[in-house]
């Protein structure tokens, strides 16, 4: 059998990639064994999805899983995946499963918990999978249904968040192996003020959202947090929203005095803002402040030919 690459199509059928799903089980047994054998020897998402509720539970109740549904549904509030909930299962009930045949709990987890949970309870497993399909889009240029799939991902991510909690290190904990909660946030951000430019109505819920993440995550890293807020700046100005964009910009100066980018944020809004706020000597005065808190060369590169711009 040819070797399966990390990024194959996983051969059990699962639709999932071989590094996300069985790149830790062991190959059958027969070293000759065919593509088509071995995904046969697996239980596949497309097979269980096939299946009715009734089915499945059937299916889980002849393994020795006492599956019963006010408790699934207070289990997918507790586990974060389909896999932890069906690991809970064996380790709770004497299941019967055995071989390839272990795989059903796992995949059966998954299928109920897409037909039966509340939308905003995504497991693991979906979210992962809106996160490939919201990158599919990106893929053909289409900002605005990979945003859409994302803020999806974004509200199940809300519903996990925990108070006490004031950074994303436990989401990350949580969520690891499949994705980083803290690159996908700042990809969200990313993609929102990008899908404005096609819809001002991207950059209101780029708004929403930055705010949302500042006050769940407000001890996160202070270069995530800075960058959330000026893209709130950034935004009120794509929407000529010039006042509440100078009360951020004051705000960032105050909270990050000695960040240059406060000042470039406050710089470009006088610079290559909406006409009516304009003002090159003021756009100058703030890059050469911001040139005073530079050490990184790329952030003096940056402050430098802003300057030269505007001397053009």
């Amino acid at each position: 059998m040819n070797k399966i690459g990390r990024n194959d199509s996983c051969p059990c059928g699962s639709g999932k990639k071989y590094k996300k799903c069985c790149i830790d089980k062991p190959l059958p047994e027969t070293a000759q064994l065919g593509v088509k054998e071995y995904r046969e020897s697996f239980w596949s998402y497309e097979e269980v999805n096939e299946m009715s509720i009734d089915e499945i539970i059937s299916k889980l109740l002849s393994m020795g899983i006492a599956f019963e549904k006010e408790e699934f549904l207070r289990e997918v509030e507790t586990f974060y995946s389909a896999q932890q909930l069906s690991e809970n299962w064996f380790e709770t009930f004497n299941v019967t499963a055995k071989d390839w045949d272990e795989d059903f709990p796992w995949i059966a987890a998954w299928v109920l918990w897409e037909r039966l949970a509340p939308q905003n309870i995504l497991s693991l497993e979906q979210m992962s999978d809106l996160i490939d399909k919201g990158f599919e889009n990106l893929a053909e240029n289409d900002s605005k249904p990979a945003c859409d799939t994302w803020l999806t991902v974004w509200d199940a991510i809300k519903f996990r968040i925990k108070p006490e909690f004031k950074d994303m290190d436990y989401l990350d904990e949580q969520y690891k192996g499949s994705f980083y909660v803290s690159n996908f946030c700042q990809d969200l951000e990313n993609e929102l003020y990008n899908a404005g430019f096609d819809d001002p109505a991207y950059f209101e819920m780029c708004i929403d959202y930055c705010k949302e993440f500042c006050s769940f995550f407000p001890d996160e890293d202070e270069l995530i947090i800075h960058n959330m807020r000026r893209t709130i700046a950034d935004s009120y100005i794509q929407l000529d929203k010039n006042e509440e964009a100078k009360k951020e910009l004051d705000s960032l100066i105050s909270g990050y005095p000695g960040n240059p980018w406060s000042y470039i944020a406050y710089g470009d809004m006088y610079c290559f803002g909406k006409n009516t706020i304009k003002d090159t000597n003021k756009a100058k005065e703030l890059y050469e402040k911001a040139l005073l808190f530079a050490e990184k060369e790329y952030d003096k590169k940056a402050i430098v030919e802003r300057l030269e711009d505007i001397k053009d």
